[in-house]
């Protein structure tokens, strides 16, 4: 059941029979800034004894609620986050309090330097840095621990001794993600006998040798079920554009396109009212760094809505020769002691296989082995099932057989 079903269920069963016809005209003549303070004043009335609790205290509470299923449409109301209940844990002895996600906690023990940033590197690469623990104190100082803020980041520091007044070199290593965007890790260091938590940060940004303006297609709207697009090479490289779709680019004026660093391209989901739009726009160029991208589709079709976690929705295995084969990562947030039980082809001329997958206690990371068992020549674009539990979840793989 959706969310959108189960709130008209909760409004049809439970909120409009218990709504008074008397309170509900009152709510609308409610201004917007009165009714963003119904929540506080609710959570108030029902934080008294049970025993005291009125039937008209209840009925305010109760009158919120409905205000909230109802779907009042005051966008600033829509938009008010939940409050939240801080969680407790015990402190092990001799470490500091845990610290938020991603939060340091001060102390003399310092890196040098702070962080590191990649810029823009190739999707699916991994770098690679080595920086400096600085111990100012007059006493050596052991590293207790040194975690990772995703499985997609590599350090082994663990029972290393920074010397006394000196220094220890910390190499460290980051998988950069498949797709493309801003990727950022940290890493945690706890040092024996220190209460400070020393945050590490390694920033990058994944982009193909050819970038998409825009980097979607915002096809919601009907008039925008055809238009334009701008690709865009960005070490200057002339190239061309091989296909769109797995059928012949088009250019503005219908014109072959010649070698440029630079092509318009149409793009057209009205021609065949019977074809779905497809998730992904795969672009084909013969650019040497970049024989394959992708634009992410918007529309009402192409909502992605997986069981599992999935970092990304789709994998570029790039260009294959015909029965050839490629490995592929894919990090899964939130599976703590789950894992993946099989990965399996939805088409016949292709097969994946599990290989690995590697935990660290929250998010998994998985490797698949990929296998043309006789895929046509072209692009191609479909899902693999991954399997957990009774869990199930399918992602998409594109590339293209040549």
């Amino acid at each position: 059941m959706s969310v959108r079903d189960a709130a008209e269920l909760l409004r049809n069963r439970m909120i409009r029979p218990m709504i008074r016809p008397t309170i509900r005209p009152t709510i609308r003549r409610m201004h917007h800034a009165e009714i963003r303070q119904l929540p506080r004043l609710a959570r108030s009335l029902l934080c008294f004894e049970a025993r005291r609790a009125t039937q008209a205290t209840l009925w305010i509470a109760v009158t919120w609620c409905g205000v909230a299923a109802l779907g009042f449409s005051d966008p600033s109301f829509a938009q008010t986050p939940p409050a939240t209940i801080p969680a407790t844990s015990p402190t092990t002895p001799g470490l500091p309090p845990p610290a938020p996600a991603g939060q340091a906690i001060p102390g003399p023990m310092k890196a040098d330097p702070p962080g590191v940033d990649f810029g823009v590197v190739e999707p699916g690469t991994t770098v690679s840095a080595t920086i400096k623990l600085v111990n100012p104190l007059d006493r050596p100082v052991t590293i207790k621990m040194a975690k990772p803020s995703c499985t997609c980041t590599t350090v082994d520091m663990v029972g290393k001794v920074i010397p006394a007044m000196g220094t220890i070199d910390m190499p460290m290593s980051m998988k950069t993600a498949h797709s493309v965007g801003k990727r950022s890790a940290q890493i945690n260091l706890v040092f024996e006998g220190i209460n400070q938590v020393l945050g590490v940060r390694i920033d990058a940004e994944t982009a193909y040798a050819v970038r998409a303006n825009p980097p979607f297609i915002d096809a919601l709207a009907a008039e925008r079920m055809k238009g334009f697009f701008e690709l865009i090479s960005t070490d200057g490289v002339p190239f061309t554009v091989r296909a769109v779709d797995g059928k012949p680019p088009e250019s503005p004026d219908g014109k072959p396109m010649a070698p440029a660093p630079r092509h318009i391209v149409r793009y057209d989901f009205t021609r065949d009212p019977t074809a779905k739009v497809p998730p992904f726009l795969i672009v084909e160029t013969d650019h040497p760094k970049c024989p394959l991208l992708d634009l992410r589709v918007r529309h009402e079709s192409t909502r992605i809505t997986p069981a599992l976690g999935f970092a990304e929705y789709r994998a570029n295995l790039g260009v294959l020769a015909p029965k050839g084969n490629g490995e592929f990562e894919l990090e899964i947030k939130h599976m703590g002691a789950a894992r993946v039980s099989r990965v399996s082809s939805l088409n016949a001329a292709a097969k994946t296989e599990l290989l690995e997958q590697k935990s660290d206690g929250d998010s998994l990371l998985v490797k698949v082995r990929f296998e043309d068992l006789g895929l046509p020549k072209g692009m191609f674009l479909f899902p693999c099932r991954f399997e957990s539990g009774v869990k199930t979840a399918d992602f998409l793989l594109y590339g293209v057989i040549r």
